[in-house]
């Protein structure tokens, strides 16, 4: 249960930190009729003591080597450097997109459910997934090597269609340079937009395109923390919940697979600490990179990787797995064969890199896991 408020708390405090509203949104209650309370920042001086806490818990520029970030903070700022590498974000309309279907024993459902009956729950540490969140995949144009993806997520808990409680996530992919870029929505500025389907609460509605900066600009804001304290291992997060949704009339997910050799980077983030640990011949890192600290999210969320890896024969490796979370603990520079690496990009290859890593930050370790304790 500690696990859980804890990561209740991290993100509600991105959440409040992304809105640039004073307004915090309405008291939402629990099916049972508990009234949840969810406050936002009021005034300069409490934005200040949330955005130490965030910094707490991912790290500053400080704390990053003297290497400062160029992430600007306007949207139409980070759409033009973006370009180059990934062309402009799509137009979002959330009529279109994939609806992210929720199980429980194989049979859909939709509502407000708890997240320890769903097959696929959203891991997010919250003891409620609400259904009506949607994805959808957008290549090809104007760049062929450039993979969009947009997340709506609702985070609605009961239902409640006068004010839209969630986001409206944009990732941008260069499959070939690795270059990636994150936007998110300013959550509580959505209500203009969004909307939501009675019952089944499936998201609604037009999102604002860079044909209109300042409706944009309202909508959407740059990265505002480090998004690899979540995105550690690829730009993309996976789990049952969100492989859930399938491109209409095709077994493929509409969140594209990497592996362990896709190239990775941010846009703005040159002072991010993009390092995840490795072991040599391991079997765990096979096939893909591993973000301990997404693994940590999950876990506090109830996942339970022996029942879900590998794929195709759960819980062979749970001895694999063991090794992996004590070396996790241990930290790599104590344990035989282990290290950090960075990811390949922009045309070079993944790197070992040691102690003297410029941009460490405090939530890529386990003593500083505000998941565990």
């Amino acid at each position: 249960m500690k696990q859980l408020i804890l990561v209740t708390l991290v993100v509600t405090a991105l959440i409040a930190y992304a809105s640039g509203n004073k307004d915090g949104p309405p008291a939402k209650k629990e099916p049972g009729g508990n009234k949840l309370e969810v406050k936002t920042p009021a005034n300069s001086e409490q934005k200040g003591k949330w955005k130490n806490f965030l910094e707490a818990l991912f790290g500053s520029s400080k704390e990053s080597g003297d290497k400062k970030s160029s992430m600007p903070k306007i949207a139409m700022e980070y759409v033009k450097m973006c370009e180059p590498e990934l062309g402009v974000p799509p137009r979002i309309n959330l009529d279109q997109c994939i609806e992210i279907p929720l199980y429980v024993n194989r049979v859909q459902k939709h509502g407000v459910l708890r997240s320890k009956e769903l097959d696929n729950p959203n891991l997010q540490g919250k003891g409620f997934t609400s259904s009506g969140s949607v994805l959808q995949r957008y290549e090809g144009k104007p760049l062929p090597d450039v993979i969009w993806i947009a997340f709506g997520r609702n985070e609605d808990w009961d239902g409640d269609q006068r004010k839209f409680v969630g986001s409206v996530q944009m990732i941008g992919y260069n499959k070939k340079s690795g270059a990636t870029a994150f936007f998110e929505s300013k959550f509580q500025n959505l209500n203009a937009w969004v909307k939501q389907d009675k019952g089944t609460l499936r998201m609604r509605g037009k999102m604002p395109w860079i044909d209109n900066p300042r409706e944009f600009n309202k909508a959407y804001v740059p990265a505002p923390m480090q998004c690899v304290s979540c995105h550690q291992a690829d730009p993309f997060v996976t789990n049952p919940f969100i492989k859930a949704a399938k491109i209409p009339g095709t077994d493929k997910t509409v969140v594209p697979k990497l592996d362990k050799d896709s190239p990775y980077y941010v846009i703005g983030g040159e002072n991010w600490d993009m390092r995840t640990m490795h072991i040599k011949d391991h079997a765990c890192f096979d096939c893909h990179r591993i973000g301990m600290k997404t693994v940590e999210l999950f876990l506090a969320a109830g996942w339970d990787p022996n029942k879900h890896m590998p794929p195709r024969k759960p819980g062979s490796l749970a001895d694999d797995y063991r090794e992996l979370m004590d070396a996790w603990k241990k930290g790599p520079e104590n344990v035989p064969n282990a290290h950090w690496i960075i990811p390949p990009a922009r045309g070079k290859k993944s790197q070992v890199v040691g102690e003297d890593y410029p941009h460490k930050a405090r939530f890529n370790r386990w003593k500083k896991s505000y998941f565990f304790q």
